[in-house]
């Protein structure tokens, strides 16, 4: 298999995404190395990467981990060195965005709101207003407040 490694640092975290592919491109094993060795961080994300890894030999569709890791919060966070991902909530939300634009197509990622510089870029002069606004194809707005029904008791 092919591989590809990529540096990153996610606030003061810094670590190491290797991401193996199956011959038809697809990732097939994704490896998390934090920088300091021996820290909680560094042995949470072993474990994620088993468990990623595991997950994929065994058809879990890699869609499911990007929407369960975009959006998870802890701490390292912040402004990262990848000028297509430029913050973080945490160092799993980075590896779920980086491996949305790797690796899923472009409707699925809409749907995450995980786009490349270019794609956000395009999104703005369409809408005028960048990430304030963003509109499906029939111009409705996507941004609105989400009404959810009161739960019964």
């Amino acid at each position: 298999m092919q591989s590809t490694t990529r540096s990153f640092t996610v606030g003061e975290g810094k670590g190491y995404l290797t991401v193996a592919r199956t011959e038809d491109g697809a990732p097939a094993e994704v490896l998390i190395r934090m920088a300091k060795q021996g820290s909680t961080l560094a042995g949470m994300m072993d474990a994620f990467s088993s468990t990623i890894t595991q997950g994929l030999r065994h058809g879990v569709p890699l869609r499911a981990f990007v929407t369960d890791y975009v959006g998870m919060r802890f701490e390292p966070a912040g402004l990262t060195n990848d000028p297509e991902v430029k913050q973080a909530s945490s160092v799993m939300d980075y590896v779920g965005r980086r491996l949305a634009l790797d690796y899923l197509p472009y409707d699925l990622r809409v749907e995450l709101n995980v786009l490349t510089t270019e794609e956000r870029a395009t999104k703005e002069a369409i809408d005028g207003v960048g990430d304030a606004v963003w509109t499906d194809m029939v111009g409705l707005s996507m941004s609105a407040p989400l009404v959810a029904r009161p739960r019964r008791s």
